[in-house]
């Protein structure tokens, strides 16, 4: 294996030198001048070129002027775009050295630029998928934000609606990557279920671009196993801003200009799932308050110079007072009933600060270099004292009154926490980019200093079914002298680790443009090391896409490459708290082939994709998920693979608008040195799952449209107690939400011109309906002793069917 990978290597390096020393460059040169309708020049127009694969243009300043190199003896299309404004394309050749003047006259649009078709053929010789932010507005259920749309997609799964988080293609959480403006985005580390998460750190609102590549990405993404989420936020081009409310919370988003040189946005966001959590089986007062407050500015000082900043704090507040919980399990011959009467609460706060500053240089048209440095802060609290006293007992279904037939258990438990967490991660990054007539050469250099103080004190006490059958307390809870209490799962520790990383990419893109087909090439590697464990990486990754010249718009891909995930915090602390500084990488090696097509039904556009893939894994972390958090065993003991098929279809089946089915087929396991089982499932081994994201309208009824959402996912593993080697499924999940959207005013209300409601252009009201079928989902389960010692597994089920109303602005 290692000669082979070795083989591969220099193959790589020699083919990317190759490229690199024989390439020529042929230009020619455009300007002009854009104006409006009344020949007024205008400012901030975007005009570029669109079908090639590093996309080159420029824009307006003042005076509507503008001039950028592009690629000569080549057929071009140029396309002019402007907030407001029809979009204009134009088609040209130019020769090398040529200079090609054309000027532009631009009126005002009366449709949505969405309607434009762009085919975006750069991100699509990638195998990346373009999203478009309007999608994000639509997104239905608990978590609506953009990572919610992100589960609609192949390849990703979720069995959780009150969570951001999702699985990609048999990895977990740990192992996506997420960017902002290039900045690696984190997220807390000590939260334990999808009721204490907050807001993620998107805000939907702000974002521009979205791309997102579910596997065998380029060598310019980091350091993951599994996924990258891709995100650009916009920067404004006039005065604008939205602002929502609802029975989950409320955000207000404002943008614009300051002068001539200055942009900004800003938004804030508040969320609360008080309403949500209030239906679950766990009955008591919640009180959870999260608040998001984020600013994004970029200044332009010159042609050649531009400095951005961004901003976020957060602060999550979760209070807890649980008064009883009842949860009815088991099946149509033994149906058992589980009361728990509770004392106590649990408080947590989750308080993180994050900023960013950016420094884009364009010495000419063809380099492009930045500079980065980001600080992220967090400091997370976890404490709760809660005493249970349960009655498991069988219920009698002969009748309609619930009667108790046969005690099975009684006691009382009690679990407490004093964790808290201090991160401090600070980052310095150099990116750079050269383009090329045929393609661009990017590189990259990154230090990260990363501070962690962790303190952990947890265990849980345990007086009840212990107690031998004959000598059961007559009241819940009573001690017993012949069965004194037992303290269990005590975990308590402190650690204080500081470490630093340093990592470096190189990749080169380039296109060879033959007679029968188009093909697009991509060579890269990356390097890390890592001063806690001194482990040198080394991982090279490589791409080559196809295009046919047929008829039918085909596309082919093959993506190959090395990935290892460099291990963070919770990855090399086991569930006792200890530190293990000798822990490696976890590594995958990749192969995806896929293919899209591009075509035409009932006279509308529709894409089809389908991908299959292998992944073998080695030194991998064993880990064990519990609703969202994951404790790891922080030993390399385990090697694995995920195996799968990823399928979708997109397109109009409603007109002009977007709807899309996906399926995936997908198994994972691993082999834990020293267990004896052999290949056993993975905690998020998911064998088939389908997903239907689907928009509809009612010509007659355009101020009314209806969003749809349904999800389905066979059961993922979980552990029994003492059992680490027996793995069983909980039960499928499925899920359908559905939104209607009540158009109350736009621009062309003639009600609203003469009176103060002329300053908001659109007002929407939406009806959600979550859970419409009423399915109990499982996240998780709570185990249970009877008197004899028999376990059972007390299902933990998720959100029932409700009913959210929202109200929403655009001004």
């Amino acid at each position: 294996m290692r000669k082979t990978l070795l083989f591969i290597s220099i193959l790589l390096i020699f083919l990317f030198f190759n490229q690199s020393i024989f390439s020529q460059n042929k230009y020619a040169y455009i300007k002009g001048i854009i104006t409006d309708e009344n020949n007024k020049g205008l400012e901030l127009v975007n005009i570029g070129v669109i079908n090639i694969d590093e996309p080159v243009g420029a824009t307006t300043n003042e005076k509507g002027e503008f001039s950028f190199k592009v690629p000569a003896n080549k057929e071009l299309e140029i396309a002019i775009s402007y907030i407001g404004y029809a979009t204009k394309l134009y088609k040209m050749k130019l020769k090398e050295k040529e200079t090609k003047t054309i000027n532009f006259s631009l009126v005002k649009s009366q449709t949505s630029l969405e309607s434009i078709e762009i085919r975006e053929e750069a991100s699509r010789m990638e195998g990346i998928t373009r999203i478009k932010t309007q999608w994000a507005k639509n997104v239905i259920g608990p978590t609506s934000q953009i990572e919610g749309l992100i589960k609609t997609f192949e390849g990703v799964s979720s069995n959780n609606e009150l969570s951001s988080q999702y699985s990609v293609r048999g990895g977990n959480y740990d192992e996506n990557l997420i960017y902002v403006n290039d900045i690696e985005i984190f997220r807390p580390f000590l939260i334990r279920s999808g009721q204490q998460e907050g807001l993620s750190f998107i805000n939907s609102d702000m974002v521009g671009d979205i791309l997102f590549s579910s596997g065998g990405f380029d060598a310019k993404y980091g350091d993951k196993l599994s996924s990258v989420l891709d995100i650009k936020y916009r920067k404004p081009q006039s005065f604008a801003g939205n602002a929502s409310i609802s029975l989950l919370g409320g955000s207000i988003h404002l943008e614009g200009l300051i002068g001539k040189k200055i942009t900004y946005q800003i938004g804030y966001r508040n969320k609360t799932n008080k309403y949500i959590l209030g239906s679950l089986d766990t009955k008591g007062s919640y009180y959870p308050v999260f608040n998001d407050l984020q600013l994004y500015l970029t200044y332009d000082v010159n042609e050649k110079l531009e400095v951005s900043f961004l901003g976020n704090i957060a602060d999550n507040k979760y209070q807890f007072i649980p008064r009883t919980r009842e949860t009815t399990f088991g099946s149509i011959y033994e149906t058992l009933k589980l009361k728990i009467y509770f004392d106590g609460e649990e408080l947590d706060r989750f308080s993180s600060a994050f900023g960013a500053l950016q420094f884009t240089y364009k010495p000419s048209k063809d380099i492009n270099l930045k500079l980065i440095t980001s600080l992220f802060g967090t400091d997370e609290k976890e404490t709760y004292d809660i005493q249970g006293q349960y009655w498991l007992y069988e219920s009698s279904q002969e009748s309609q009154q619930d009667t108790s037939s046969f005690d099975r258990g009684i006691g009382t438990y009690i679990e407490h926490a004093r964790n808290r967490l201090q991160a401090q991660i600070y980052n310095i990054e150099h990116k750079g980019m050269r383009f090329y007539e045929n393609g661009n050469l990017s590189w990259g250099l990154k230090y990260q200093f990363e501070q962690i103080k962790d303190k952990m004190n947890e265990w849980k006490m345990i007086d009840s079914a212990g107690t031998p059958l004959g000598t059961v307390p007559d009241i819940p809870g009573e001690e017993n002298p012949q069965n004194p209490p037992m303290l269990q799962n005590i975990y308590k520790s402190i650690n204080d680790v500081s470490s630093s990383r340093f990592a470096a990419f190189i990749q080169r893109q380039w296109t060879i443009e033959k007679e029968k087909s188009l093909l697009y090439f991509n060579i890269g590697a990356r390097g890390q090391y890592w001063t806690f464990n001194k482990e040198v990486l080394f991982s090279p990754r490589a791409s080559v896409s196809v295009k046919p010249k047929w008829k039918n718009d085909w596309l082919f891909r093959f993506a190959t490459g090395i990935y290892s995930q460099s291990p963070f915090f919770r990855e090399y602390r086991n569930e006792k708290g200890d530190i293990n500084n000798k822990i490696l990488s976890q590594k995958s090696l990749h192969f995806v082939l896929s293919s899209d097509y591009n075509f035409k039904m009932f006279s509308r556009s529709f894409k089809f994709l389908a991908s299959a893939y292998y992944k073998y894994l080695w030194d991998l972390i064993p880990y064990t998920i519990d609703n969202v958090r994951i404790r790891y065993s922080a030993q390399n003991n385990a090697v694995g693979f995920a195996r799968g098929i990823d399928l979708r279809l997109f397109g109009e089946f409603i007109k002009g608008i977007d709807s899309w089915i996906t399926m995936s087929l997908m198994q994972t396991k691993e082999d834990i040195k020293g267990d004896n089982y052999g290949y056993i499932p993975r905690p998020t081994d998911q064998l088939f799952n389908i997903n239907v994201s689907f928009q509809d309208y009612i010509p007659s009824m355009p101020f009314l449209r209806v969003y749809l959402n349904f999800n389905f996912g066979t059961g993922y593993p979980y552990e029994i107690p003492n059992y680490s080697g027996e793995r069983r499924r909980m039960p499928s999940y499925m899920r359908s939400d559905i939104a209607f959207t009540f158009k109350i005013k736009d621009e062309e209300s003639l009600w609203a011109k003469k009176n103060f409601m002329k300053y908001i252009k659109k007002i929407w009201l939406n009806i959600e309906w979550f859970n419409i079928f009423g399915n109990q989902n499982t996240i998780s389960y709570m185990w249970i002793a009877d008197y004899s010692w028999k376990y059972y597994s007390v299902p933990n089920y998720l959100t029932p069917s409700q009913v959210n109303l929202k109200l929403s602005f655009e001004f």
